[in-house]
């Protein structure tokens, strides 16, 4: 931090976390807020990995510090900066600095694509040049500016009256800071980028809708009008994965999401997610999350907490 103000800023941050946390009439981690794009996290102890389905987003982070798994990039960051992801894309994460004494805090803001070109568009805010295959998910350092947005929006949450009008406006104003900022294109390409980037978020939405039928990239390019080796170039640059990579994490989320409710067996799971052989999709789970199907489905309802906050 560079600026002299930013320390006192992430302070005065630190304390309204804490003071909603401790106003909260239940002792959950997760705490939501009167706004339903807007939630705070607390975890009082470092975590294991983690895996699962980033949605479009930003997270503060306000004390502690985590490591996010995207391909193969790897992501860490600290109090003071910021992971935004413009896309889904499936990523793994972990609470690497947390403790009951100094627990890890964040705030995290849902944001909906549309949402975003709408408010580009009439902000006229480009691209940043040369900024064309910016990752879908980067870390960034909160300046400022958009520390002291989030300080105010936080603050708005004790004044209930004033939450629908100053609200909306207090998410436009960290949006702008977001988009102008020089990381900005992570959130901006997939929404307002050229016809590279349209491309990619169309194939990235349509894995997402047909994850249990055949992925064939020649077809899936033709559709979205690029050649398949622009689109899987493309497609790596924006997800750290190729197309098939995507459709093979997701199809084992959702895989794991099904098995969690408990009202499934491995077999029948593995057929409704796309898999022809029960056998190929135990393998594949266990390299993903480290245990067979129905022992990491137990592990986990046991133990519930979203890796991703």
């Amino acid at each position: 931090m560079n600026n002299p103000s930013e320390p006192i800023l992430m302070a005065e941050l630190l304390q309204v976390v804490r003071r909603q946390f401790a106003a909260s009439a239940h002792d959950k981690d997760d705490l939501a807020t009167a706004l339903p794009w807007l939630g705070l996290v607390r975890r009082r102890a470092a975590t294991p990995v983690g895996r699962g389905m980033l949605q479009p987003s930003v997270c503060l982070m306000v004390q502690g510090e985590k490591e996010m798994l995207v391909g193969d990039r790897v992501l860490r960051y600290a109090a003071g900066s910021y992971v935004q992801a413009g896309v889904t894309i499936p990523v793994s994460g972990q609470i690497v600095d947390a403790s009951e004494d100094r627990p890890y805090y964040g705030v995290r803001i849902d944001l909906d694509p549309k949402e975003i070109a709408a408010f580009m568009l009439e902000m006229q805010i480009p691209i940043p040049p040369g900024q064309e295959d910016a990752p879908a998910v980067t870390v960034e350092p909160a300046g400022e500016a958009l520390l002291e947005a989030f300080l105010r929006l936080l603050r708005l949450l004790d004044r209930p009256a004033d939450l629908p009008v100053l609200g909306r406006l207090l998410k436009q104003e960290i949006l702008y800071h977001l988009v102008s900022a020089p990381g900005g294109a992570t959130l901006s390409r997939g929404v307002l980028g050229g016809q590279h980037e349209h491309a990619v978020a169309r194939a990235i939405s349509w894995i997402r809708e047909h994850y249990d039928a055949p992925l064939k990239i020649a077809e899936l390019a033709k559709q979205v009008h690029l050649s398949a080796s622009v689109l899987h170039r493309r497609f790596k640059a924006a997800t750290m994965m190729s197309p098939l990579q995507y459709q093979k994490q997701l199809r084992l989320l959702e895989a794991r999401t099904m098995l969690m409710s408990g009202n499934a067996e491995a077999a029948s799971v593995a057929f409704r997610v796309g898999y022809e052989s029960p056998s190929q999709f135990s393998r594949e789970y266990r390299r993903l999350f480290g245990a067979p199907p129905l022992q990491d489905a137990q592990q986990l309802s046991a133990n519930a907490v979203d890796p991703l906050r």
